[in-house]
């Protein structure tokens, strides 16, 4: 997934010190944050468990120069089963066309939903976001077909102020750091509550 950036924009390394590499609960965790264009934060999380029998790929893109979602993926694979968590949320400052998100949705409505339990968050979800769970190629497909379109909204997108922008993407951040979330609670469990906290505001998300 982290390639789909890579090759639409130039990725500026940044400093996520001391997280970079961390564990526990079973779990090993490696985290990259990137400038993505001089545009939008892009962070890249790996995750293996149980001997390399489950990993994770999480990336976030937090636009901070361009109106547009943030947006948030994890990709499970445990066991032969890959698990698809594609999630748009509201940080916009105006409304904009998501049409050509929601076609590749429709695409792909073949493949199994994913039920997710409701939480505090779901309110600010786009509609266009994605549950998924199966096996095969078409999985993979799904994954860079809702990212392509994803990227292809930001040659259009309204350029705007970094600081009126970082207010929208502040209050989500500040919403799982105070309600919960499943990753938040996961790496508070791992690190602490005040170096989590810390990790999603600076490293993950750059709204500090």
């Amino acid at each position: 997934m982290i390639d789909l950036f890579a090759k639409r924009g130039t990725l500026v390394p940044k400093d996520v010190t001391p997280f970079q590499n961390f564990s526990g609960k079973g779990m090993k965790f490696r985290l990259q944050s990137y400038d993505w264009d001089g545009c939008a934060c892009v962070s890249h999380m790996s995750m293996r468990a149980f001997l390399g029998l489950m990993t994770m790929e999480t990336v976030i893109c937090t636009p901070y120069a361009k109106d547009l979602p943030l947006f948030s993926f994890d990709g499970v694979k445990a066991f032969g089963r890959t698990t698809l968590f594609i999630e748009f949320y509201d940080t916009l400052l105006a409304p904009i066309d998501l049409s050509a998100l929601e076609r590749v949705q429709q695409t792909f409505n073949d493949l199994k939903n994913k039920a997710i339990k409701p939480a505090w968050y779901d309110s600010l979800k786009l509609p266009p976001s994605t549950y998924k769970v199966g096996r095969g190629a078409r999985m993979s497909q799904l994954s860079t077909e809702m990212a392509t379109a994803y990227l292809d909204l930001f040659a259009s997108a309204r350029e705007v102020d970094r600081t009126e922008k970082t207010v929208r993407n502040r209050a989500y951040v500040e919403g799982l750091i105070t309600n919960g979330g499943p990753a938040i609670n996961t790496v508070r469990d791992m690190l602490g509550a005040s170096p989590a906290e810390t990790m999603f505001r600076r490293s993950l998300f750059w709204t500090e």
